[in-house]
């Protein structure tokens, strides 16, 4: 069996640091490359010999502090982990070319992540959990070259990682020679490395369990929302009353998100005032941050807000780095060069089909501002279910019943909506560190920031559906849109060839999780994957967006080229 081989890549600093100087400047600033790290045999044939970044308006300092900036993740203890092996075998758990089986992106030890963990992996006290950085960044392979490109949405297979890691955990408890081997490397007392592993099978045990579904969502996908919402029901009424997170979404790509007024698949989330923080504070709480909730029963107490794992300053600080980052441009270095003529013939045809939900925004524009068009589903006619578990879900109060709802001045009952739910968790949470939402605040205002109403074709409210307006996804802006394959929320359409096409011409089935990229079609190769995404599946419906998709082929291939130079 031959040994897959490691093959780095260095980048000069491009001098640039961020201007904050509160946690990252915890990062050396003496660094002088990104650190990446890729194989030259892949398991499932992507293998590169050489790593590139793309230039997006970051130097490798803000780059190293994205991929491992403590948020308040606190999945696994760090001696757990990183002294773990294999499930039936004697290699570490955190070995480059496992982590890249699940289509995590690997690093090189830096003093920012001194275990060599991949991208995405943050240290918090002595557990590691993740940060955004796991879900949104990418990697394209093209004929031996790999291409990080940051922001961009990752191809994790996040599911089969926690399903590995239970099992890992549970095979070292089970298996006496694994037992000893992790022992000594933990280098406590047994009955202490034991006790770590039995407290992390058991909070992993449950979590699987919760987050079981029949829509699986294999690789680039999770039901974010509906794992966020489980974990507020793990905190308040227990795992017994877990949701099916039947819904899987893309991961989005973070180019321009904090100038956005709205942000999410549903637009649901605006970034006015301190309300990007309490949005990536969601996202905390849905990746392994713990919260200790009370049941406050006057406004006074609950102003106090519940204590949490939760970073603010450093969630804010994340926020204020993506305000810096670009969209990735075509490297015609790298991927076939664009042909101008065609691109210039699929302008117009861009301007007629697309333009009036995908604004064109210029990405060298430091006054960048982004106005969402959110567009009901029933209108753009792509899978409801996403919207529909987000308006429709509700879960048990628990041990909120009988606290104080703020916002109606009235109190919990029995039951709440999701959305109520998350509401109060995240508020709660914003409530107990009030310096890093003043500096969010403050933030938002500085760089125009308002609270505007949203815009597109949105249902209106009525008595029998207060939440209709939500039934809704957003169409962003297009730049950098080559690098966010596979396509539509649910991630149903394998390249922009395919979305062009009228739905039933598009693939029912095709395969995720290969790097490699095939610039004709604009996306990822769809053959060969180790996941075999089915669209006739609930939740994975690759219906809709019919924009487009009666041109002719010779005005698709045209339009298909104008989109590579966004």
């Amino acid at each position: 069996m031959t040994r897959t081989a490691l093959i780095f890549v260095t980048l000069a600093a491009c001098g640039q640091r961020h201007p904050d100087d509160g946690p990252l400047a915890k990062v050396s600033t003496t660094l002088d490359e990104r650190a990446g790290l890729v194989l030259q045999q892949d398991l499932y044939g992507d293998g590169a010999s050489r790593l590139v970044y793309l230039d997006q308006g970051w130097g490798p300092v803000e780059t190293l502090w994205y991929y491992f900036a403590d948020q308040g993740s606190v999945l696994i203890p760090r001696e757990v982990l990183v002294n773990l092996e294999q499930p039936g075998a004697s290699a570490l758990f955190i070995a480059p070319e496992h982590m890249a089986k699940y289509r995590f992106l690997l690093q090189q030890k830096t003093p920012n992540n001194p275990d060599g963990l991949p991208v995405g992996f943050a240290q918090h006290e002595d557990s590691v959990g993740l940060t955004c950085a796991a879900c949104h960044t990418g990697q394209i392979n093209y004929k031996g070259t790999a291409m990080r490109i940051d922001g961009a949405p990752g191809l994790i297979d996040m599911p089969t990682f926690l399903a590995d890691l239970e099992a890992a955990t549970r095979a070292t408890l089970e298996d006496k020679a694994k037992l000893k081997r992790f022992v000594k490397r933990h280098g406590g007392e047994e009955a202490e490395a034991q006790a770590a592993l039995e407290r992390s099978l058991a909070w992993l045990e449950i979590y699987n369990r919760m987050n079981t579904t029949e829509t699986l969502e294999g690789f680039g996908r999770l039901d974010a929302i509906g794992r966020i919402v489980n974990a507020t029901i793990r905190f308040t009424s227990g795992p017994q009353h877990a949701i099916e997170p039947n819904a899987p979404a893309s991961f989005p790509l973070l180019w321009d998100a904090p100038r956005h007024d709205y942000v999410q698949w549903a637009g649901f989330s605006p970034n006015a005032g301190a309300g990007s923080l309490g949005r990536n504070v969601g996202e905390v709480i849905g990746v392994f941050g713990t919260l200790d909730i009370k049941r406050y029963t006057t406004e006074d107490d609950a102003k106090a807000g519940y204590k949490s794992s939760a970073e603010g300053q450093s969630i804010a600080a994340m926020e204020e780095s993506l305000w810096n980052l670009q969209s990735p441009v075509w490297p015609e270095d790298v991927l076939p060069p664009i042909d101008r003529a065609l691109a210039a013939k699929g302008e117009p045809l861009y301007a007629a089909e697309c333009a009036s939900c995908h604004t064109v925004i210029d990405r060298d524009d430091p006054k960048r501002h982004v106005t969402a068009q959110i567009i009901s589903a029933d209108r753009v006619g792509t899978d409801p279910l996403a919207s529909n578990n987000l308006v429709d879900a509700r879960v048990p109060s628990g041990i909120l019943e009988g606290a104080i709802n703020t916002k109606s001045d009235g109190y919990y009952g029995p039951e709440m909506s999701a959305l109520t739910m998350l509401l109060d968790l995240t508020t709660r949470t914003l409530q107990a560190q009030p310096a890093a939402v003043a500096r969010a605040t403050i933030y938002a205002k500085t760089n125009g920031l308002e609270t505007t109403p949203k815009q597109g074709q949105l249902n209106e409210a009525t008595e029998a559906d207060p939440g209709a307006a939500l039934r809704s996804y957003k169409a962003r802006p297009l730049n950098g849109v080559w690098a966010s394959s596979p396509y539509l929320h649910n991630g149903s359409v394998p390249n922009l060839y395919a979305l062009l096409l009228p739905p039933e011409a598009r693939p029912a089935t095709f395969t995720v999780g290969r790097w490699e990229y095939d610039p004709a079609m604009v996306g990822y190769v769809s053959e060969g994957g180790p996941f075999v995404l089915d669209t006739r599946v609930e939740g994975n419906s690759n219906a809709g967006h019919s924009y487009g998709t009666t041109l002719g082929e010779e005005d698709r291939l045209a339009l298909l080229e104008y989109l590579k130079t966004l």
